[in-house]
């Protein structure tokens, strides 16, 4: 399709305007000639900054990660704490946007992702965690975090709940007190599963 000879509209004024439409209707349903048609241009304007749809659901992608923050430097022998303000940031953006997370997981921006890596990587260092565990911890808490976010934003949309519901108590007795005894939801269940993993690998550093 050939491109108009000046472009209409901005990069960054279309990628906003294309999560505003994927907020409302998903990531799945998107069109360039949706996204025209919301910012009153034609689709040839798009081309200017998009080689397609992809292309422009990448960088849709990149600008919606890119948003979490990075907390400061932690204090000595506080690292646990950076990551668990790292983990709420994330799940809060994926519930801030939920009809996006499908965009995230098709279009996993890992770029944008490198200097958190980075970031964490050195705090687990100067925590004294080896080497050799801290990409297993990093990893552990990408799909903690992502696997529970991405399952609650999916609930969000479709108005369910993740807690199981009719659950028999005579038959799975065990299962029913955990769930009765759990007490927490969303991001504060969350919060508890990062933290109960964090703990864990302290105990197992401090023994090792």
């Amino acid at each position: 399709m050939p491109r108009p000879k000046q472009p209409l509209i901005s990069r960054d004024a279309a990628v906003a305007a294309a999560l505003r439409l994927i907020d409302e209707q998903g990531y799945e349903s998107f069109s360039l000639e949706k996204l025209a048609r919301e910012m009153g241009v034609r689709s040839p304007s798009l081309y200017h900054h998009f080689a397609n749809r992809s292309d422009l659901l990448t960088e849709a992608s990149r600008a919606l990660l890119s948003s979490v923050r990075l907390a400061p430097a932690p204090a000595p022998g506080e690292w646990q704490e950076w990551f668990v303000a790292l983990c709420l940031g994330t799940y809060r953006l994926l519930l801030d946007h939920p009809r996006a997370a499908g965009l995230l997981y098709a279009y996993f921006p890992n770029t944008v992702i490198m200097p958190s890596h980075e970031r964490g990587a050195r705090v687990l260092a100067e925590g004294g965690v080896p080497a050799g565990d801290r990409w297993v911890i990093m990893r552990g808490l990408e799909k903690l975090v992502f696997g529970m976010a991405f399952a609650d934003a999916g609930d969000a949309v479709h108005g369910r709940t993740h807690i199981p519901q009719g659950v028999e108590r005579e038959r799975y007795p065990y299962l029913v007190e955990a769930i009765e005894s759990g007490g927490a939801e969303g991001e504060a269940l969350l919060e508890r599963s990062v933290r109960l993993y964090l703990a864990g690998i302290s105990a197992a550093l401090a023994t090792s």
